[in-house]
């Protein structure tokens, strides 16, 4: 009875993982048909969203919890080769941390947006560079931060991409702070409490 019902969610699982597969192909076929930026910039967000859902959702089909850590590696290689071309280096250093599950798809859509955000803005013109993304175990709950040493700004405006970060963050009960300067990159901090001892 076991093996029927476990048979069963693995084609289920399956299932939602080609969903997430046409998605994409179904916005990369839209992507080449509009010529309108503002058209174009949506597209390629809600691209960037179901990239962000089938990397989990492929770990999510492996045996055994998730560990977030191992996703950020899938998301290095994928953000890798989206750079592939550019002098943009990408740095994942994740520590082994169990997520419960109502943190998954939050977390990993905010790590997606914040890579997207600094490999599409923070260095224009072939600019050289580098990201760094960071994941470990903190007191209470989890610590992310990502960081770039592209151009930076005076201040940061919270347009819909961090406008995004900053409501999931919110739900999900966490603090999120800031840090950029004119020729300094950006960093975003995001601290999240979680629910019972963290797992080793």
């Amino acid at each position: 009875m076991a093996s029927a019902a476990e048979d069963r969610i693995g084609e289920l699982q399956r299932r939602l993982l080609g969903g997430y597969q046409l998605l994409q192909t179904l916005v990369g076929i839209r992507l080449r048909a509009v010529s309108d930026p503002e058209s174009k910039r949506h597209l390629t967000w809600l691209s960037d969203i179901a990239a962000a859902m089938e990397l989990l959702s492929r770990r999510m089909t492996a045996e055994g919890p998730l560990d977030f850590a191992g996703y950020l590696q899938d998301v290095a290689a994928f953000w890798t080769r989206a750079c592939e071309g550019r002098p943009v280096r990408l740095d994942v250093r994740g520590q082994a941390t169990l997520l419960p599950d109502s943190h998954l798809l939050p977390m990993a859509i905010i790590t997606h947006e914040l890579i997207a955000n600094a490999c599409r803005h923070a260095f224009p013109d072939g600019r050289r560079g580098s990201i760094a993304v960071a994941f470990s175990r903190a007191v209470g709950g989890v610590s992310l931060v990502v960081r770039d040493s592209g151009v930076g700004a005076e201040a940061i405006e919270p347009g819909e991409g961090l406008g995004l970060v900053s409501g999931l963050v919110e739900h999900l009960g966490g603090t999120m702070s800031v840090e950029t300067a004119p020729g300094a990159g950006v960093g975003v901090r995001i601290r999240l409490p979680l629910d019972g001892p963290l797992a080793h």
